[in-house]
């Protein structure tokens, strides 16, 4: 009843299960569609998003970094262009001074040479440049100066073993100069006006003038110099707009605005403006900066050219300028972009909406026409479903029948060379149940044998029968088909192995060395043999084809290792060739077809070992050392679970 219910609900399946898959298929194509014109949607507003923002990431990165090398070209050429502005100063005061010196000096016109240092110091001491920093100095060959306008309470002074804040005595340079009678320049820390506390880095050009034996000098305050450079740089970014946003916004990195789109924002610290949600902006950024040098980063902004808004989000790129402790950045705003993706998210959806009408109305069509054809399919399906039944019962059957028979070839086949094992074995016992016969037949006729004698015959006679019984015991056990898990000993499991073959092998020469230890384990002992004894055979029967003059070797070890049992099997019979050495387990497949070999024995092994006993074989050909003898042969390992219950 139970079967015939089972069939029955095959049959319901079969004739209403592919009007069922035609309906859910056509809603999941229906629903696949619809996904992927929403997945081409969202991937076609992401391609917009991506290719806007790296577009816009390029553009301001290239305008920082333009800005950036200009001001770092700037920078590196500002000593140069001191230099050069302080020679032409000098080279002037000292055309003056040559001109004043000329002029005084004049037949008729002669004046001491004191009062012509008088007025042409005077005329020197009144020039003064670069919104009051700039000035000129004389010192004479003896190192003191004679000459400082914004200082006159120095004047007089030598200085010639002054040292700067660096310990080094310019003045010396300067006399040096006076004694070549040529120029030089010099670097070194002065005081500015008054102050005599703070010394500041300087560049000097002084000229050696012949008349008076005297050097005439002007220098500049690096640092006065580069923020006169820097005034000049801020006002020339200020300048500079491209696109419809673009602009640069430079600040130090104390928070103070230095270049700004918002004019009234140049001059004031913004370190602490934050935004509505509580995060900091220019805190944030000029961090940023620091720790990254250069880099994106994404913030909401507060201005936006021509407009005056709460916050819009924004991305600029930023680079810190170390020298002068600037951050110069300019970025781009994401609502244009916010605008275009609205846009194309609108058309795309009218689209898609149109696309979803027009698949629902096909996929309702053709679901009609596969119902009617799944109708039709049913019924040729549901009267062949009965003969393929009976056609796979009968195959299975014939299957199973097959698989019976191949295990038994597979022992028949071993039975042979078993019962040949057993006819050596029989030799010995029965030769001495012959001579113990005949000994008592001469003793009954002659009366020659003791009591003694005669018992101690008997107990030969016994022990022989016992003996061929035992061997008897042995190959029934081998060939009982008992196929339930026992207890056994690994070791147990090859002494009777080589009850069973011992004698072949010491026909064949064949020496065994075992490394066989006592390991117990649950499994099918009986089925374990039969894989045994296949390769065992196997082994000899390849050493049996090697020279009767070379050794023949085959090496057993046994182990455990990770709650498994390990047995390798290798012999010294220079291994299998490597064109055969993956299909020796294949059914059927065999090397001695001259020889009778039905090539199920090592089949039927992996069939045990894999199938019926959870474990594993395979085989190699390997290379190896033996007594200093180097060998080749085949080696098999074997690996079976040591408990099989349940």
């Amino acid at each position: 009843m139970i079967f015939l219910k089972n069939e029955k609900n095959i049959l319901n399946v079969i004739k209403y299960g592919p009007i069922l898959f035609v309906v859910l298929l056509s809603l999941l194509i229906t629903q696949i569609f619809v996904e992927q014109k929403n997945d081409a949607l969202q991937q076609e507003i992401n391609n917009l998003k991506k290719e806007y923002i790296e577009q816009n990431k390029q553009r301001v990165k290239d305008e920082v970094n333009r800005i950036y090398n200009s001001v770092k070209k700037e920078k590196e050429n500002s000593e140069n262009k001191l230099k050069k502005q302080l020679k032409n100063r000098v080279y002037e005061a000292h055309k003056m001074a040559t001109s004043i010196f000329n002029n005084e000096s004049k037949q008729g016109h002669y004046h001491s040479k004191e009062h012509i240092f008088n007025t042409m110091k005077y005329v020197l001491d009144s020039i003064v440049y670069n919104e009051g920093r700039g000035y000129y100095f004389i010192f004479d060959d003896k190192g003191s100066l004679i000459s400082q306008p914004l200082n006159n309470s120095i004047e007089g002074d030598n200085l010639l073993e002054f040292k700067d804040a660096k310990g080094y005595k310019f003045v010396k340079d300067i006399v040096k100069t006076i004694d070549n009678k040529t120029e030089s320049y010099a670097s070194y820390y002065w005081y500015k006006g008054e102050d005599k506390e703070t010394t500041y880095k300087k560049f000097s050009f002084y000229k050696y003038f012949e008349p008076f034996n005297i050097a005439i000098g002007s220098g500049e305050y690096i640092e006065d110099f580069e923020k006169e450079l820097q005034k000049k740089i801020l006002e020339k970014i200020r300048k500079i707009k491209f696109g419809d946003t673009g602009y640069i916004f430079v600040y130090n990195t104390d928070g103070t605005s230095l270049s700004h789109l918002k004019k009234e924002y140049i001059g004031i610290n913004r370190i602490n403006l934050k935004d509505k949600k509580g995060n900091y902006l220019v805190k944030d950024i000029l961090n940023f900066a620091k720790m990254n040098k250069s880099g994106f980063v994404s913030y909401s902004a507060t201005v936006k050219p021509n407009e005056e808004i709460e916050s819009k989000k924004k991305t600029s790129y930023v680079k810190l300028f170390d020298d002068w402790n600037w951050v110069i950045g300019s970025g781009f705003y994401l609502d244009k972009l916010n605008n275009e993706i609205t846009q194309k998210e609108n058309l795309l959806k009218d689209s898609n909406a149109k696309s979803i009408k027009q698949i629902s109305l096909i996929s309702l069509t053709i679901t009609f026409f596969l119902i009617l054809l799944s109708f039709y399919i049913s019924r040729i399906i549901s009267n062949r479903f009965e003969k393929y039944k009976r056609d796979i019962q009968n195959e299975i059957k014939n299957t199973i029948e097959k698989e019976k028979l191949l295990v038994q070839q597979s022992k028949m086949a071993t039975m042979g060379e078993m019962i040949g094992s057993i006819a050596h074995q029989w030799k010995q016992p029965l030769s001495v149940i012959s001579t113990s016969n005949s000994a008592l037949r001469l003793n009954q006729e002659l009366k020659y044998f003791s009591e003694e004698d005669i018992l101690r015959t008997i107990n030969s006679i016994d022990n022989s029968v016992q003996n061929l019984s035992t061997t008897i015991d042995d190959f029934r056990n081998f060939f009982n088909p008992n196929k339930k898990t026992e207890d056994f000993n690994i070791r147990e499991s090859f002494e009777k192995v080589f009850k069973l073959i011992n004698s072949q092998f010491k026909t064949s020469n064949v020496e065994i060395i075992n490394n066989i230890k006592e390991i117990n384990l649950n499994g099918l002992e009986n089925e374990l043999l039969q894989t045994l004894i296949n390769i065992l055979k196997n082994a000899k029967e390849a050493l049996e084809e090697m020279p009767s003059e070379n050794k023949r070797l085959l090496f057993i070890d046994t182990l455990e290792k990770e709650n498994n049992l390990i047995i390798k099997i290798k012999d010294n019979a220079n291994g299998i060739p490597t064109d055969i050495l993956n299909k020796i387990f294949d059914s059927h497949f065999t090397t001695k077809d001259k020889s009778g070999g039905t090539g199920i024995g090592l089949y039927m092994s992996k069939q045990i070992i894999e199938g019926n006993m959870q474990g594993k074989i395979q085989v190699s050909n390997v290379k190896y050392n033996y007594h200093g003898n180097d060998y080749l042969g085949a080696e098999f390992i074997i690996s079976i679970p040591l408990n099989q219950l349940g």
